[in-house]
């Protein structure tokens, strides 16, 4: 233990005796919280993040025997950003530590975090999306679904949030390559924002799930007896060049997209697909890089 290790945790001592109950006088709480806060951000300073965790727990507590929720949320969340980003910096520098000490103590902190806050709060929903957002930066990608699928479950009282969830859960499994899962998700996005306002971003999202729904079920080539009545009517549009359907009317397909999936299904349910990659440099310019990506894989797979 270093020099500054024993002031950090002299000073700590220090002040939480003085929280300590003494004849006919009350401890300053408050006094004691701001003074645990700046031993914290002076433990930043020195790169001690252990140490500027626990004194963000200890100010974290005298916030919640204060009963303000505000001042105690924000102090455990402050606590879990500083353990992440100590996990970050020693994977940065090579050194990851086995058992993950900063990484789960980070997401126990996140936990208690969301635990104080009421059902109706949309404030746990953010914390599990920055979760996400850091389990990506250290390429935690496996466990992102389970934070990912939590926001979900606590957005269910909100369209716009639930279905930006749900997008980032579809994206989830395409990375992992479910796309049956993607195109679940997809088709779950595209009934919810069916039902909602209708307006510019309700297009965008409705005409994403189309192209993708499209593009994921040429990846999986179902058999026609295997699909459902729900499926089968996506491909359908694109084989009879029913570009009056009610659904593209709603995502507001241009002419040159409907042109071009329905020349990619038509391709894709022939024998003949030597046209793919020149079909792939049409999309190319219309597509996010997303679909993009999706593209790629269903001309490899097509070219087997």
């Amino acid at each position: 233990m270093n020099h500054n290790s024993n002031d950090i945790l002299e000073h700590y001592i220090n002040i939480s005796s003085k929280l300590k109950k003494r004849f006919l006088r009350k401890p300053n709480i408050t006094e004691a919280c701001d003074s645990f806060i700046s031993l914290a951000k002076k433990c930043e300073t020195l790169e001690l993040p252990a140490y500027s965790s626990l004194c963000y727990i200890a100010a974290a507590r005298c916030e919640g025997s204060l009963l303000n929720n505000t001042g105690e949320t924000s102090c455990l969340v402050q606590s879990a950003r500083v353990l992440f980003e100590a996990e970050k910096s020693d994977r940065d520098l090579g050194c990851k530590n086995l058992s993950g000490e900063y990484l789960q103590a980070g997401l126990s902190c996140y936990a208690h975090a969301e635990s104080r806050y009421s059902e109706s709060c949309s404030i746990p929903i953010s914390l599990n999306l920055e979760i996400v957002e850091f389990l990506k930066r250290i390429g935690k990608n496996e466990y992102t679904h389970l934070y990912i699928e939590n926001s979900v479950e606590l957005s269910k009282a909100r369209c716009n949030t639930i279905i930006h969830c749900l997008q980032l859960l579809a994206s989830h499994f395409i990375n992992c390559g479910d796309f049956l899962a993607s195109l679940e998700v997809f088709l779950e996005i595209s009934k919810l924002a069916d039902n909602s306002t209708p307006n510019g971003n309700r297009s965008e999202i409705l005409l994403k799930c189309e192209i993708n729904s499209v593009l994921l079920l040429l990846i999986l080539r179902p058999s026609p007896q295997k699909l459902s009545p729900c499926l089968a009517k996506i491909l359908e549009k694109y084989t009879w060049g029913d570009k009056n359907d009610s659904s593209l009317r709603a995502c507001r397909m241009t002419e040159e997209m409907f042109l071009l999936l329905q020349s990619l299904v038509t391709t894709c349910q022939s024998l003949d697909t030597s046209s793919l990659l020149d079909l792939e440099s049409d999309f190319w310019k219309l597509l996010f890089k997303e679909e993009k990506e999706l593209l790629r894989i269903l001309v490899k797979t097509y070219q087997r």
